[in-house]
């Protein structure tokens, strides 16, 4: 019984002790770890790109492309033979002349009937001498004298289809196309063998988004492979209104060969000679409208819109500095700088 009461009393002590400690957790738990202060951050310094602003001369101008054509063109056929090609003399881009031939279909075959044709005529001719000969009538020689002149219709259109079988030009120019046949291959009535342009009066239609600014006899400039050429308007909606008219009332059909002018088009003639081989290349037609000279003229990107003013960052004392401006002349890329700016200013550009 003693030793029962006395274990109870340690028990006790234990259970008061682990009670104690866990309430006050002095020694149990890690030391706090002390707070440092946040560290310093230097900024970096702040770097642009610049442009510097120069003088030079402003142009807007309407700058469209097409391609050069020739004013009569003549597209070349058999028109009521066909035949395998058997020989082509000129290549695409060649010059020709009026009469040069431009390929001959095969002719062996009527080589052939006119050679059998020509016999049978000899022997009707004969039929005709023996019988004047042996004193027949008028009646007899007149019929058997038929025969002759009907075999001379039949060479006659033989001879025809010989020559016929012989393609050329009706002009002197350039041949700007020829048709997808080669030599041993079959080319068919009325298909377009090759297709020649005349080289004198050369013209290109284009299709600018304004068509009122192009009046005609309006000067242009014509860009072909980096050189210049000039040219001016001799076709435009307005004048084509009237020139439809006119053929409507004269009922004159329009000659063969000539421009199919369409509606939305605009028609620039070269009035210089251009190369004589530059029928089917691209070409620019360049229509300057306004010119500023020595001005000081900025990219489009670089002027911004503030408040509703029109702001250039400039870069000053090495800081980002907003300055207003007054902008005159406007190209689709460019912009006239009347006041704000001076030649040599530092233009930020990020």
């Amino acid at each position: 019984m003693k030793n029962f009461k006395t274990n109870k009393r340690i028990l006790s002590l234990i259970l008061c002790a682990s009670l104690t400690a866990s309430l006050s957790g002095c020694y149990l738990l890690p030391d706090e770890e002390e707070v440092l202060e946040a560290p310093t951050v230097k900024a970096s310094e702040v770097t642009y790109t610049t442009v510097t602003a120069q003088r030079k001369t402003l142009e807007k101008k309407i700058v469209n492309s097409g391609t050069i054509m020739s004013e009569q063109q003549y597209n070349l056929s058999y028109e009521d033979q066909g035949g395998t090609i058997s020989e082509f003399y000129v290549r695409a881009g060649d010059s020709v002349k009026e009469g040069d031939v431009i390929c001959e279909i095969d002719t062996t075959e009527i080589e052939y009937q006119i050679k059998l044709k020509e016999l049978d005529r000899e022997r009707a001719y004969l039929n005709t001498v023996v019988l004047y000969e042996s004193g027949c009538t008028q009646a007899e020689y007149d019929y058997a004298y038929v025969d002759v002149e009907l075999l001379d219709i039949e060479l006659e259109k033989l001879n025809e289809q010989l020559e016929e079988a012989v393609l050329t030009s009706p002009t002197d120019g350039t041949i700007s196309e020829l048709a997808d046949v080669r030599v041993g291959d079959y080319a068919s009535p009325g298909q377009t063998i090759a297709t020649i342009m005349q080289t004198d009066e050369l013209y290109i239609a284009i299709e600018p988004n304004d068509l009122t600014a192009f009046p005609i006899g309006q000067e242009v400039q014509i860009r072909l492979d980096e050189e210049y050429y000039t040219g001016e308007v001799f076709m435009n909606p307005d004048a084509l209104v009237e020139y439809q008219a006119e053929q409507a009332e004269s009922h004159e059909a329009e000659t063969d060969g000539g421009i199919e002018y369409e509606m939305d088009k605009i028609y620039v003639r070269f009035t210089e000679d251009p190369p004589s081989d530059c029928v089917g290349q691209l070409a620019d037609t360049i229509l300057v409208q306004e010119t500023v000279e020595d001005c000081i003229a900025i990219s489009n990107n670089l002027i911004k819109t503030v408040d509703g003013e029109s702001v250039v960052y400039v870069l000053k004392d090495g800081e980002k500095t907003a300055v207003t401006v007054e902008i005159g002349l406007q190209t689709g890329s460019q912009s006239e700088i009347i006041s704000g700016l001076e030649e040599g200013d530092e233009l930020i550009i990020r």
